[in-house]
């Protein structure tokens, strides 16, 4: 894949190509920086429930668990490959909590696109938490107790 050039092409969308669940479980199940985050991601599943890809309506998305409204971003290269993962899920009245977040490992070289990617779903993620009436922080259950406030 192309370094820099690609951070300026990322896409965001909520739904995948069907044909594209090989990359996605790559990235979501088997990425090989799983081992920085190892505690956060057990204390997602302890919460949360063991994330799902599943189809629906000719697309892949993601569950976790049994809860409702659980919500994924996908950061997408212009040729239409998952190289981010977002899945997140209003979890109280003034909250968004990111359950899941994970970059493609293979995206380049310089540690900057991967950065950008994160910073896009994000991004995305805040837009969506300030659009939704009475949420005014995001909560990463992958950081004990870290919760970023929407305003002021």
């Amino acid at each position: 894949m192309a370094g820099i050039a690609l951070s300026r092409s990322i896409g965001i969308t909520s739904k995948l190509p069907a044909d594209q669940r090989n990359a996605l479980e790559q990235l979501l199940f088997f990425n090989i920086n799983q081992h920085r985050v190892r505690h956060g991601i057990q204390q997602s599943i302890e919460t949360y429930g063991v994330p799902e890809i599943y189809e629906q309506d000719g697309g892949l998305r993601v569950r976790v668990g049994d809860i409702d409204g659980v919500q994924t971003l996908f950061a997408i290269s212009e040729l239409g490959r998952p190289v981010g993962v977002a899945v997140f899920v209003r979890s109280a009245h003034e909250r968004f909590a990111v359950l899941h977040l994970g970059v493609d490992p293979h995206l380049g070289v310089a540690p900057e696109v991967n950065t950008r990617v994160l910073l896009k779903l994000m991004h995305e993620i805040r837009s969506a938490a300030r659009r939704t009436r009475g949420v005014d922080r995001i909560e990463f259950v992958y950081k004990d107790s870290h919760a970023v406030r929407l305003h002021g």
